[in-house]
């Protein structure tokens, strides 16, 4: 048996003893205090000899969260890969002390289950009264076509907002229905910005923070939610770093229009894209996407085509 599945057994059974612990996970005495020393190596049971005793969760988390940060340099990439680190395994932590929907210890974890789970567990858990909203969307194909009531619930919470960031993939933007709901939600004063790969489904609302069960989910159907002020204030701050790293959104024109503006001058794709600050991987997509835009099959034709329109609109 796996260290962290009977650790959770243990949480949900709370065992007074060794041979207690061992009949609830089915296991002989031997194997089980074996296991037991083994997590009590790792700092995540308490006790000693055959008597067992659980680490309170909050000053165990909070732990784990100051042992990581004291790792950080003042080299910037550095302290985002440390940072990312505490967070990403969050998570885990997290679900160790889960049990049902809400827990009773001093860091309650939330839970949240279905299609719907990460915008159920806003609208029920988060404080909205915090003022700001900051989000992580790797995967945005489910928020295109929203059920009208959910989108307007969500409106209107947006409202009470002062500050509301999200940074979704940079291949959604040339996706004409999330151009649709960037420019809706732009409305309420949702600011957007883009990343080739981000790292994980996330959001912090205040002191509220919400993750998936594992890091890494884009669309997870299964979060896990802790409102508590050091671990909301790590992830602003996590969150702050990927926002400065994300390339904003253009607005009010296509996003290829750069990059023409630039190659028309004979400047390569690749240098183009260097030049804007965007990784040439992004630039070769807002190229591809232009030549479906414009039904051109050469970048010769594209030229012809975006000068043309140009023309146009003078």
């Amino acid at each position: 048996m796996h260290d962290d599945t009977l650790l959770a057994i243990l949480h949900r059974g709370r065992p007074a003893t060794i041979a207690e612990a061992a009949q609830l996970a089915h296991l002989d005495e031997a194997a089980a205090r074996g296991a037991v020393e083994a997590l009590r190596e790792r700092g995540l049971l308490g006790g000693s000899g055959d008597e067992l005793a659980y680490p309170d969760p909050a000053a165990w988390v909070s732990e784990r969260v100051s042992a990581r940060s004291s790792q950080l340099r003042r080299d910037a990439q550095s302290a985002l890969d440390d940072i990312e680190g505490v967070i990403a395994d969050l998570p885990r932590m997290l679900r160790q002390f889960s049990i049902g929907e809400t827990t009773a210890d001093p860091v309650p974890v939330i839970t949240r289950h279905g299609p719907h789970a990460s915008e159920d567990l806003w609208f029920d858990n988060a404080p909205h009264e915090s003022g700001t909203l900051f989000a992580v969307l790797p995967e945005v194909t489910r928020f295109l076509k929203p059920d009208p009531d959910r989108a307007a619930r969500f409106g209107r919470a947006l409202a009470g907002k002062t500050s509301v960031r999200v940074i979704i993939p940079t291949s959604a933007v040339d996706e004409p229905a999330a151009a649709r709901s960037i420019e809706h939600y732009s409305s309420f004063g949702v600011e957007y910005r883009t990343l080739d790969s981000p790292p994980s489904w996330f959001w912090v609302d205040g002191d509220q923070l919400a993750l998936p069960f594992e890091w890494g989910e884009g669309a997870p159907t299964s979060v896990l939610g802790v409102r508590n002020a050091a671990l909301g204030g790590m992830a602003v701050d996590y969150f702050e770093r990927l926002w400065w790293q994300a390339e904003p959104i253009l607005p009010a024109e296509h996003p290829w229009t750069p990059l023409l503006t630039l190659m028309r001058q004979g400047i390569t794709l690749e240098s183009a894209s260097r030049s804007l600050g965007i990784n040439p991987r992004t630039g070769r997509r807002r190229i591809a996407a232009a030549m479906e835009h414009y039904r051109a099959t050469t970048l010769f034709a594209l030229g012809v085509a975006w000068a043309a329109e140009g023309r146009r609109s003078e």
